[in-house]
């Protein structure tokens, strides 16, 4: 006689507990939704402002400039050919010219460059060439600094 007695429990607390739980799944507390809203999407752009100023390439070597050849240091102005008109060529070398007694010359080992205005050899761009002199912007380090080669020949008081 237990046994139905322990079943006759069992069975009303299963009941009691499932038989709530399926009327609120039925009936929730919650109230229906309301009617949708139209969200309006706004896009906007993101706008970069750079500085006025170039800034300097960072996959360029500092030492150099941006194309390979010699530095300033190592060039001298060994020769000019000088044009009104604007067609100007300054002979620039790293090696030299060697003028003996006699007036005789020889070059001294090294690489030549003939160069108008606007070219550029090594961290060196010619600005201006003179009847005397050349002028040119030297980049060192990501600034520019302006220098005068001159070009003293032997008439000139120049040594031989």
């Amino acid at each position: 006689m237990m046994l139905p007695r322990y079943l006759t429990v069992t069975v009303v607390a299963l009941v009691l507990v499932l038989v709530p739980a399926e009327v609120r799944a039925q009936n929730p507390d919650t109230p229906p939704p309301g009617p949708t809203v139209d969200v309006e999407l706004v896009g906007e752009r993101e706008v970069f402002q750079y500085p006025e100023w170039t800034r300097r390439n960072p996959f360029t070597a500092f030492v150099g400039g941006t194309s390979g050849g010699p530095r300033f240091e190592q060039l001298s102005l060994i020769g000019l050919i000088y044009s009104p008109e604007g067609n100007s060529v300054a002979v620039l070398s790293t090696g030299g010219v060697a003028v003996a007694k006699d007036g005789t010359t020889r070059s001294i080992e090294g690489d030549s460059y003939s160069m108008k205005v606007g070219d550029s050899v090594g961290n060196t761009t010619v600005v201006e060439v003179r009847r005397d002199a050349v002028i040119v912007d030297v980049e060192v380090f990501d600034s520019i600094a302006r220098h005068t080669m001159t070009f003293v020949s032997r008439i000139q008081g120049g040594t031989p």
